[in-house]
């Protein structure tokens, strides 16, 4: 049985294309599918992560960074 049952996650290609535009300095929020806790907040990439599809950030007012899988985060916006 399959770890995952969830098959509306993006294919592992389409992962790693998306790590491209996720450079360090970047802003992003993290997805409401991240959980309750994390969902909808807004930070600041610091790097790669320990993985191909991790990376690190610094979340708005928070001391250290977290190290997310990147489809748990999503671009912002630019003005």
């Amino acid at each position: 049985m399959p770890r995952s049952t969830n098959r509306n996650l993006p294919k592992s290609a389409d992962l790693l294309l998306a790590k491209d535009e996720l450079l360090a300095g970047r802003r992003v929020v993290v997805a409401s599918s991240a959980g309750r806790r994390l969902g909808g907040k807004a930070g600041t990439i610091l790097g790669p992560g320990a993985t191909a599809t991790q990376v690190k950030i610094l979340l708005d007012g928070a001391k250290r960074y977290i190290t997310l899988h990147v489809r748990y985060v999503d671009l912002l916006k630019s003005d």
